[in-house]
């Protein structure tokens, strides 16, 4: 299995089989919070990821695409003595390929991408009835440290 960075000859069967399957099932856990804008769905290119020198994503190839994790850097505030956040804002395996350490290969290299540009931290989000989610990121030795909360205005 390779893990790597897609080629931009690659950049639609990555949004065609990864990325829109993953913002339905997103969608499904929450719908209310989580609508999509279905016209934005149909044009994702990667381009949010691969085109800002801060963000990135990484895809598993078994040899089609069968996994990505996306996400990116962020500085800490000046008020805290803390370095620079590895964020993960996406990880997404194709069902039929999951349990089979996929997932773990592509947090992996997703932190080892954020320890290359310095980053103390690494963070993410889980949505609070994602349970096997929050078991596999514990598994990975995050530690759940706050709570996100919010409010329909």
């Amino acid at each position: 299995m390779d893990v790597r960075v897609p080629a931009d000859s690659e950049r639609a069967a990555v949004a065609d089989r990864l990325l829109r399957p993953a913002y339905r099932e997103a969608e499904a856990l929450d719908p209310a919070f989580s609508d999509l804008d279905d016209d934005v769905v149909a044009d994702e290119d990667c381009s949010r990821w691969l085109d800002d020198a801060d963000r990135t994503m990484f895809v598993a190839y078994d040899p089609e695409p069968v996994g990505v994790v996306s996400g990116g850097v962020t500085s800490s505030p000046a008020l805290y003595t803390r370095g620079k956040n590895c964020y993960v804002d996406g990880l997404y395996i194709v069902a039929e390929r999951r349990r089979e350490g996929i997932a773990g290969r592509l947090l992996d290299r997703m932190k080892a991408w954020g320890r290359e540009r310095d980053c103390e931290y690494a963070s993410l989000s889980v949505h609070v009835d994602n349970h096997a989610a929050m078991a596999f990121y514990e598994d990975h030795g995050f530690e759940p440290k706050f709570r996100s909360l919010r409010q329909q205005l």
